[in-house]
């Protein structure tokens, strides 16, 4: 438990609605202390006060302990010695205190004092709300107090940095969640991978590719987004064809906005695959944005009678020609989602991208290569497993063992895989080792098996390894 003690020892700025403002960000720097989270998790509590005083008061306190004759915005005063969040004295026992009487011992990080008529003074001056600036000040003094500084230029490097993500993690801004929906191979996954800048979602030239619902946040300074990149609206026949399903209209009601891309060079007529996914958004009351996709290898022409028939049919939020395959109309894209979004507290961290481990990623590139390489051969009843994922971190840098079962339906698929000689198998596993080496920039040893397992598709028990259908 974090306790956050507020006195008021000014007269000009008493509006008690600075107290859960100070409370709240204080607690939010200090949760994100690996030290301070190994007290709370030991059963220690941590108390800090903050104290708020006046432009004489804070000259005062300058002298006396600075020898300074100047009011500042904040004064850190740390109970004891910290370095970047890291303890570097032996804590006393007498500095653990029962604070609220019932017998939890709790430890005083220290104090800090706080100006508010300076704070409002530079709050005016940068251009930005009294809110934003005491907010920053209460981060910059909380870090003094666990031992970040800014006098060397790496500590003030890594302090500017986690001012930053913290302040940020406070901040309301446009943020959500964004379904990327439409039939199979009408670029989605392209459009996901264009946004992230690298390989999340398998692309090949064959419809049904991605097969569950992949998350990527875009995160920049005025928005976050979390794009979900649903499998194609199709008519299911099999146990893995229902999963897809399940998943594309729960991406349709946890998103905030719904996307919807057709292809460009397609007639002007509405689809019952798309009819289906606007009726569900709109049922969902759901924001949709229209992307016709592939501008690059069509007409010009064509594109306005397609945007004509969904304005007169549902009069969508947005319409937007766009070239997922060279990224031409992302940046509109973002902007229209942005308009659109829910204002709210960002709902992942800076360093957050996907939520596919490299493991799940592993072996959607296995697959693709098998996709890829095998053309019409092999059906789409194939999956793969990725039994082993290990890694070694030494002198020599970063590698991973790889052990994955191709998972097919028949004997004669398990031939074609294999290949003459084991060729096929061989060009699958060299491909994608290159593809898994460039996404985890690690050594990669990779070991490739076939399996025949019949009728896996309406098997729970595979589409639970493969990561397609929920337990």
């Amino acid at each position: 438990m974090i306790d956050v003690h507020c006195y008021n020892r000014q007269r000009v700025y008493r509006n008690r609605d600075t107290y859960p403002i100070i409370s709240e960000t204080a607690e939010h720097v200090l949760y994100h202390s690996p030290a301070i989270q190994n007290f709370l998790e030991d059963g220690v509590g941590i108390s800090i006060d903050i104290t708020l005083v006046g432009p004489r008061t804070m000259r005062r306190i300058n002298r006396e302990h600075r020898g300074v004759d100047a009011e500042t915005d904040i004064l850190s005063f740390p109970s004891f010695m910290m370095r970047r969040g890291s303890i570097q004295e032996n804590i006393e026992e007498w500095q653990f205190v029962d604070i609220d009487g019932a017998g939890r011992p709790s430890l005083d990080v220290g104090e800090l004092v706080i100006s508010p008529g300076r704070v409002a003074l530079q709050a005016q001056e940068l251009g930005h709300s009294f809110e934003r600036e005491l907010r920053f000040l209460v981060i910059h003094g909380v870090l003094h107090l666990l031992g970040y500084d800014h006098e060397e230029e790496d500590d003030e490097g890594e302090m500017v940095r986690l001012q930053k993500d913290l302040l940020a993690d406070l901040e309301e801004i446009p943020c959500g969640f964004v379904a990327l929906a439409g039939r199979p191979n009408v670029g989605k996954s392209t459009l996901l991978n264009r946004i992230a800048g690298r390989t999340l979602a398998i692309t090949t030239a064959k419809p049904q590719t991605t097969r569950h619902s992949i998350r990527s946040v875009y995160t920049a300074n005025d928005c976050q987004i979390a794009f979900i990149d649903t499998p194609g609206v199709h008519r299911p026949k099999t146990g893995l064809g229902r999963a897809m399903m399940r998943s594309a209209v729960n991406s349709i009601h946890q998103a905030d906005v719904v996307v919807l891309m057709i292809d460009a060079s397609w007639r002007p007529v509405i689809g019952a695959a798309e009819q289906q996914i606007i009726e569900q958004a709109r049922k969902d009351d759901k924001p949709i944005i229209l992307v016709l996709n592939k501008v690059d290898s069509t007409r010009k022409e064509n594109v306005l009678p397609l945007i004509e028939a969904y304005e007169k049919a549902y009069r969508l939020d947005a319409y937007i020609p766009m070239s997922a395959k060279y990224g031409d109309g992302t940046n509109r894209l973002i902007e229209e989602i942005r308009r659109l979004l829910p204002v709210q507290r960002r709902l992942f961290s800076a360093d957050d991208e996907t939520d596919q481990t490299e493991r799940i990623l592993a072996g959607e590139l296995i697959r693709r290569e098998v996709l890829l390489q095998t053309d019409q051969e092999i059906p789409y009843g194939v999956t793969v497993l990725v039994e082993a994922f290990e890694e070694v971190e030494d002198n020599r840098g970063r590698s991973v063992s790889i052990d994955a079962v191709i998972l097919c339906n028949k004997e004669s698929h398990k031939q074609i895989l294999v290949g003459k000689g084991g060729s096929k198998i061989k060009s699958i596993g060299i491909a994608s080792r290159s593809a898994i080496e460039s996404l985890l920039e690690a050594h990669v040893d990779l070991s490739l098996f076939v399996k025949v397992k019949r009728d896996w598709q309406n098997r729970a028990h595979y589409l639970r390894e493969s990561g397609i259908s929920e337990r």
